[in-house]
């Protein structure tokens, strides 16, 4: 599979051209243009990366290297490169993903969700709005949607809502929690043209997780809808989160055990955050040896279940390391979030709002939370975890305040 990757929107990378194609589990860049020269050597180390890694699988005919990446090569995987550029070389903040809550209905009360204290003065997105939303999310740049609740298979017009995502230019996902899956719905929401399913697994022990999740029997919806995704031809992760409590007692190794037996591609470990439900477990946040067991229990995972299931962990964006200048805080360069609601927030763990997508423009709130002091300056540590951010943008909220909070009236 080849591709010849041209960038439209930037005019420091006008007229380059990089040919790439996929050789087996290699990638092969070819670059030629006024700037080869210069910019050539940024190309080489940015798909050598990536045969370092080497690929999940290889779907449709290209390769595959994390469900929250475009395939490689092709053209939504060259606006992802494009914005990438944009953020970290020239200064311009865009937004490869935003993950957006359709709708607040759930079919479960998850100890952990972080939605539960946002307000519900809107249950769901209608299909214009949505439309009008999806368009101007990738006119920003967004090259993954990602559709979050609630539980988004609640949403009357999910299949619609996936395909309104270009698939030329961006890959849609869905985050479940697996009640509402089977065969039939999984077999049209593919042909709706989504690429990837993220399931949430909140803990090995099927008992515990359904503790968990507030629900008898999900634990057995999860493992017969990991399957049946992949029946449907669907990419599939895994989505839990770590406490010190379940680092310290040998969650991940167990849950990787259970992934690699059900064939899923990608897990993904979210540090557990004072957020929602758990906005006063202060000790649900990992300690420093927490997060340092944490991630060399994904190195060495990763290292005996290569190629897959791969373990991406939040602990390894908040860890200085030599791509530190590209992970930390994801917010406003790499994601933004839209709630239930249309508050526009940095993500969906922050109550704090940046106005709303009914009101405004995508780019318009993008613009207000890029510039704002808070924001302007990239951070090596997610913000939520940070005592100083937390204790002027998110202890300052008003007891009993409706979230997400308005930032502007805690800018004094």
């Amino acid at each position: 599979m080849k591709h010849t990757y041209r960038f439209h929107h930037t005019p420091e990378l006008e007229n380059l051209v990089v040919d790439v194609e996929n050789r087996g589990e290699k990638i092969v860049a070819n670059v030629s243009g006024p700037r080869a020269d210069d910019l050539g050597p940024f190309v080489a180390a940015y798909f050598q990366s990536f045969n370092e890694i080497g690929p999940l699988t290889c779907h449709e005919g290209r390769n595959v290297y994390s469900l929250y990446w475009p395939p490689v090569p092709s053209e939504a995987h060259a606006r992802f490169v494009e914005a990438f550029w944009k953020t970290w070389f020239f200064g311009r903040p865009t937004p490869p993903v935003v993950t957006f809550a359709i709708t607040d209905k759930c079919q479960c009360r998850c100890v952990h969700c972080s939605a539960a204290t946002f307000d519900g003065k809107r249950s769901e997105f209608s299909l214009p709005d949505m439309e009008r939303i999806v368009t101007e999310c990738v006119e920003l740049g967004v090259t993954n949607v990602i559709y979050t609740g609630g539980e988004p298979l609640l949403h009357r017009d999910l299949e619609a809502c996936v395909a309104l995502v270009p698939k030329e230019k961006a890959v849609a996902q869905v985050f479940s929690n697996a009640v509402a899956l089977d065969a039939a719905r999984l077999r049209a929401l593919k042909a709706a043209g989504l690429y990837a399913i993220k399931i949430s697994l909140d803990s090995p022990d099927p008992d515990e997780h359904d503790r968990l999740r507030g629900r008898r029997g999900v634990f057995a919806a999860v493992e017969k809808g990991v399957r049946a995704s992949l029946d449907a031809g669907l990419l599939v992760g895994l989505s839990t989160y770590a406490t010190n409590e379940s680092v310290r007692t040998g969650h991940l190794p167990r849950v990787v055990e259970l992934a690699a037996g059900w064939g899923v591609h990608e897990i993904t470990v979210f540090d557990a955050h004072t957020a929602g439900r758990f906005r006063e477990r202060e000790d649900v946040t990992l300690t420093p040896e927490s997060r340092r067991e944490l991630l060399e229990q994904s190195r060495r995972l990763n290292a005996e279940h290569a190629p897959r299931p791969r373990i991406i962990t939040q602990s390894w964006t908040n860890t200085a390391s030599k791509f530190a200048k590209y992970v930390g805080c994801l917010a406003a360069t790499s994601q933004f979030h839209i709630t239930p609601s249309g508050d526009f927030t940095p993500c969906d763990f922050t109550p704090l709002s940046f106005g709303n997508v009914l009101e405004e423009p995508i780019d318009t709130l993008w613009q207000k939370l890029v510039t704002h002091p808070a924001y302007k300056t990239h951070c090596q540590e997610c913000r939520m975890q940070s005592r100083a951010f937390r204790a002027k943008y998110v202890d300052a909220i008003p007891e009993n305040a409706m979230l997400p909070y308005p930032i502007e009236r805690l800018d004094d």
